[in-house]
């Protein structure tokens, strides 16, 4: 405790404060904008960072990857389009919510919930450092192929009242994936003799073609209603009462980003899609999950806000990246000539400390920044269609350009633009064709990397428990949808 105490006063120091204050600012904006993530306001960031001290620069990094978590919600909620990827499952609930005229009360609870989960997982970070950093580093590739399988079993818990549709959206994530160059041989696939497909299309195109280019196409064709954002101020917060109903989606979904933030390449955006899926999974009213739930925005946003605290346990502990993001600020350590390890905690406690208080005064910026701002969030969604949506698809267009500088993003976003709402005209669910998009590589990658180490034989992935765990898991969820509607079959009572 005299520790941290020392490490919070370092923390409050005027230069520290303000590379705080400018790293929450910085990172609400890299989260609300789609095509831009932490990873890409800390990259821009880092030259910034190389003429600071070691403490106020290392601040300004993470006080960014907090803060851009929790703006990706921002976007996600009034207009449906995922600023980041870890913000996809909050646009479910987010979204619907925002569409029914609560959009205040969404804003809320989201930041209510990154704040929360924010600080569960910098406590988590302090607490079990060492005992989840060798949990981590036990996953190899039999276990990273499960959680792959797990995550992709999820689909069966987000296609809708159709199934088969939700398999074919997946589907053509998969395809999607398989574009470019093989990762482990490096031969080209399905790039008909294209160079500019070598590159892959990619995530982010992806993402900004099905929930911005898509649902801006949906809205102008005028068949969704005008949101009325001109609710007062008073649905802005939850109530008390309705922050105590969301304790256990928040403590679960921080759990949940905890656990799988500190898995080196696992990531928010799983841990956000997980959490959603077991809140559904766990609730009593699961068909109202998609509709403008509230545990559906709580417990994916306090997933991807726990996640980046636990995705410091395996940098500072082994010199592992829990995350892209934490590969930048791994880099950004480096270079102010921080070597994370083992030796850190002994040889710079001081810094660590300090890293830790910053976390938690970052969590307070966020949450100031985004109370703030609710105001102009709510004041976003009432703006007409005809307005909004070709501000939304060209902010999208230029995301998507300037991530990499390449003008071939933009046309992927339009093409998936057209697919995405085709799509959303046949009653066919985005959502599972992104899951494929971002799940495939692992699933694919590591099963082969697998099987080449047990020389071809499938019995190591039950060889080990925790792939064996985690493959059992993805059975559960992929029969739980057609249990579930024969009990309601059995029992027609249910659904009342």
């Amino acid at each position: 405790m005299t520790a941290f105490a020392e490490g919070l006063a370092t923390a409050l120091q005027p230069a520290n404060l303000t590379a705080l204050l400018g790293g929450s600012l910085l990172g609400v904006f890299a989260g609300a904008v789609p095509g831009l993530s932490s990873t890409v306001g800390l990259a821009l960031v880092l030259p910034v960072t190389f003429a600071l001290e070691p403490t106020p620069a290392l601040l300004m990094m993470i006080s960014i990857y907090m803060a851009a978590e929790y703006g990706g919600s921002i976007t996600a909620i009034a207009i449906g389009v995922p600023g980041s990827s870890p913000a996809l499952a909050t646009t479910f609930d987010g979204y619907a919510m925002t569409r029914r005229g609560e959009a205040g009360r969404a804003f809320g609870i989201s930041l209510f919930a990154s704040m929360s989960g924010g600080i569960l997982g910098t406590l988590l970070l302090v607490v079990a450092l060492g005992p989840l950093s060798r949990a981590a580093i036990a996953f190899g590739p039999p276990e990273y192929f499960g959680l792959g399988v797990f995550g992709l079993a999820i689909v069966a818990n987000l296609v809708g009242k159709d199934p088969l549709k939700g398999i074919i959206s997946a589907l053509i994530g998969l395809v999607a994936f398989l574009v470019g160059l093989d990762v482990l041989t490096g031969a080209p696939r399905l790039t008909f003799g294209s160079t500019t497909l070598m590159d892959g299309l990619g995530l982010v195109p992806m993402l900004i073609g099905f929930f911005a280019i898509a649902e801006a196409l949906d809205a102008l064709t005028g068949r969704r209603p005008r949101v009325d954002g001109t609710m007062g101020m008073r649905a802005a917060l939850p109530r008390f009462k309705e922050l105590f109903r969301l304790w256990r989606p928040i403590l679960r979904g921080s759990a949940i980003g905890g656990v799988i933030g500190a898995i080196p390449g696992a990531g928010a955006t799983i841990a956000s899609i997980v959490a959603w899926n077991e809140e559904r999974r766990l609730s009593r009213t699961p068909e109202r999950f998609g509709t403008g739930e509230p545990a559906g925005i709580a417990a994916p946003e306090a997933a991807n806000n726990a996640c980046v605290g636990a995705a410091m346990i395996p940098l500072l502990a082994l010199g592992i990246p829990g995350s892209a993001s934490a590969a930048v600020l791994l880099g950004g350590l480096t270079v102010q000539g921080v070597a994370p390890g083992p030796l850190l905690m002994t040889e710079q406690a001081s810094l660590v400390y300090a890293l830790y208080a910053g976390f938690i005064v970052a969590v307070v910026f966020m949450l100031a920044v985004g109370r703030l701002g609710i105001p102009l969030w709510v004041r976003v969604v009432s703006l007409r269609p005809q307005i909004l949506m070709p501000l939304v698809v060209a902010i999208s267009l230029i995301g998507a350009f300037v991530l990499r500088g390449n003008l071939a993003d933009a046309w992927f976003a339009l093409f998936f633009g057209l697919v995405g709402f085709l799509m959303l005209r046949r009653g066919y669910p985005l959502a599972p064709a992104v899951l494929g998009l971002i799940l495939g590589p692992m699933v694919e990658t590591n099963y082969r990397r697998a099987l080449a180490l047990s020389s071809g034989s499938h019995t190591v992935f039950l060889e080990s428990p925790i792939s064996l765990v985690l493959i059992g898991l993805a059975v559960i969820s992929f029969a739980a949808p057609a249990l579930r509607g024969r009990l309601r079959l059995g029992n027609p009572d249910a659904d009342r």
